[in-house]
Order: C-alpha cells, then sequence, then structure tokens
C-alpha cells in the first residue's frame, strides 16, 4: 500500500470569514480567522440522479447515465468554536442581519430583514453576506473550500461554569446557494482569531443576573439561540446562482435556555410559566445594556416555555424562554 503524504491532525484545519464588498462574489481577502473547536463536513446537497434509465442494456445503474449538479442547491456549513471579542460582533450582526450601534445589535418590533439581491454592491456590511473558507493544511495543493453568498441561520451564545471555567463558546450554522469552489488556494495572511474572551466569571458583583425574571440568579449555565433562516431563490446566471436571498420567513426567533440554583429567587418559575407572565432575562455587566462594557443581552418581553428539574450537585432548574416584542418595543438587545 502506497502511503502519499503526511497524516494530518483535526486541529490543522482552520476556518475564516469575511464580508463581501458585492453579494454573492467571493472575498478571499484580509480574512479572519476564527478560534474553533471543530468543523463539520459541510453539506454539500449536491443534485445526484443514480438510477437505470430507459434502455439501459441491463437492470443495473450505467455510470454514464449519472447526473451530478451543484446548481440551485443549498449547501451548509457547521462550525463552533471560541466567543471572543473579535469574530462576536461578525457572528451577531450577520445572524441577525443588521448592522451593530455603539457595539449594540437590537432586534426591533418592527424587524424587516436587508433585501439581499446578487451583484449588489451599493452599502453591503458584514450584516449581509460573508465569504466563509475551510483552509485545509496541504501544502502546494490548492485543497481549500470557499463558499461565498453566506449567511448564519442559527447561532447559539453558550457558558457553562463545568466548562472552561466558563469561557463562552459558539456554535453556527452557514448557508449559501452559490457555487462553491473546491481547489482555491488558501486565503494569504488571514487575520489572527483574537485572545479577548468572554465569561460567565466575569458576571460578579453589580452584574446584571436576571434570567426569566428571576433577578439575582445563581447561573450555572446558559444557551442563547439565534434562528434567522435564509432561503436563496430565483437563478442569476447558467451555474445556477440565486437572485436573491430571504431571510426571516416565517419568523426570526431567538430563545433562552438557562440551568440556575433553586432557591427563594428562583421557587416561583412553574407558576410563573403557568400564568403565562411577561418576563425580562438580563445578562450583562451593567443593568443598562447599552453601559455594558462585555458580552450581554437583555430581553424584556419573554414567555417561560418549559422548567424542569436538573439535579446537580445542588437542586437546579431548567428553564427555557422564547423572547417576543411587545407593542414597539424590541425583542433582543446583544452587546458585543
Amino acid at each position: 500500500m502506497a502511503l502519499d503524504g503526511a497524516a494530518y491532525s483535526p486541529k490543522e484545519f482552520q476556518l475564516a470569514f469575511v464580508a463581501e464588498s458585492t453579494i454573492g462574489t467571493a472575498n478571499v481577502s484580509s480574512m479572519q480567522l476564527v478560534n474553533i473547536d471543530s468543523i463539520e463536513m459541510p453539506n454539500f446537497n449536491l443534485t445526484q440522479v443514480l438510477d437505470p434509465r430507459s434502455g439501459s442494456s441491463g437492470r443495473v445503474f450505467d455510470v454514464d447515465d449519472a447526473h451530478i449538479d451543484e446548481k440551485g442547491v443549498a449547501k451548509e456549513i457547521t462550525f463552533s468554536g471560541v466567543f471572543d471579542a473579535t469574530v462576536a460582533p461578525f457572528l451577531v450582526q450577520n445572524c441577525i442581519g443588521l448592522v451593530e450601534s455603539s457595539d449594540v445589535v437590537t432586534i426591533p418590533a418592527a424587524y424587516t430583514p436587508p433585501e439581499l439581491q446578487t451583484g449588489d454592491s451599493s452599502s453591503v456590511t458584514i450584516a449581509d453576506t460573508i465569504t466563509i473558507a475551510i483552509i485545509k493544511p496541504s501544502t502546494g495543493s490548492n485543497h481549500s473550500i470557499i463558499f461565498p453568498g453566506c449567511t448564519i441561520t442559527n447561532l447559539t451564545i453558550s457558558g457553562d461554569m463545568a466548562n472552561e471555567s466558563g469561557r463562552l463558546k459558539f456554535s453556527a450554522t452557514a448557508k449559501t446557494g452559490y457555487i462553491s469552489s473546491f481547489t482555491q488556494a488558501a486565503p494569504s495572511s488571514p487575520s489572527a482569531y483574537g485572545t479577548s474572551f468572554y465569561s460567565l466569571a466575569t458576571l460578579a458583583g453589580t452584574a446584571k443576573k436576571t434570567i426569566a425574571g428571576a433577578e439575582d440568579c445563581v447561573i450555572q449555565s446558559f444557551s442563547l439561540n439565534l434562528e434567522n433562516p435564509s432561503e436563496y431563490i430565483g437563478q442569476n446566471d447558467a451555474n445556477g446562482n440565486p437572485e436573491a436571498i430571504v431571510r426571516a420567513v416565517p419568523e426570526i426567533s431567538a430563545t433562552l435556555d438557562a440551568t440556575v440554583k433553586y432557591d427563594n429567587q428562583t421557587a416561583e418559575l412553574p407558576t410563573t410559566m403557568k400564568a403565562g407572565t411577561t418576563v425580562i432575562s438580563n445578562l450583562a455587566n451593567h443593568a443598562t445594556i447599552g453601559s455594558a462594557t462585555s458580552f450581554g443581552f437583555i430581553g424584556s418581553y419573554g414567555k417561560i416555555t418549559s422548567v424542569a428539574y436538573n439535579e446537580a450537585n445542588a437542586m437546579m432548574y431548567d428553564v427555557s424562554t422564547k423572547f417576543g416584542a411587545s407593542g414597539a418595543n424590541a425583542m433582543l438587545a446583544i452587546r458585543t
């Protein structure tokens, strides 16, 4: 058996992204590396027709009849890593589809996603589309995969005091309907990933720790989950690239899952859920999100969707909340 080349570690794979200046056109300059824990194999979702055809000489599939195509199909890339101060604004802005103001991204009650048209180059930002590169450790070969026109459709920001002392992590899924490149040279000199981190451990003292309406919670862990679907529609060219990207159909949603200590502050959570009371969740190092100096979020109009016992070293509650808007009041604000 011949051995060709070295064996590579999964840790040698890299992922980078950057805002596009033209929607749907790959940009591999000035890319930002992401401090990843893992990259899943992308779902290429190719059109593959491998059936026996009429007139075949036998009852077997003839490889000359195979039809394999990438046109008009959606591809997804899932990756996870450290939610550091460098990539946090990129991830949150692109997932929500809005540009931050004073380090805060707000989902308003009248949220309207941006209109994304292939080839648009007017005022395109990180909130619109990004190019994602999976950089493979193969010297002398063009083996990197480039995905243009990506939008982040799912983003989970989480922290657990039992994992890396509460350092915040993320998991994201990006989607694209544009033709990808499998034989690209690695982007040159991407920016190093960030080294400034967020942590649950910093939320002490005067920090605001309200979960599902219960103030001053003892928080073991949390997961803030954002979902903003994207549909790639139409056919812009002979390659099958889409004409437009439609976001937030049927909705943009935000939910919170948290594990909190069972005590006098949280004992009423089941009663609150049963009553359908509107609750606030505010996790930040300042009561006002605009004055927070680190990662934080506030959703003032939530409904508890579930409460469950969690028998850890101390008695805990697992509580889940879905955020909504109220009148003209915003659904969620996130400080990155």
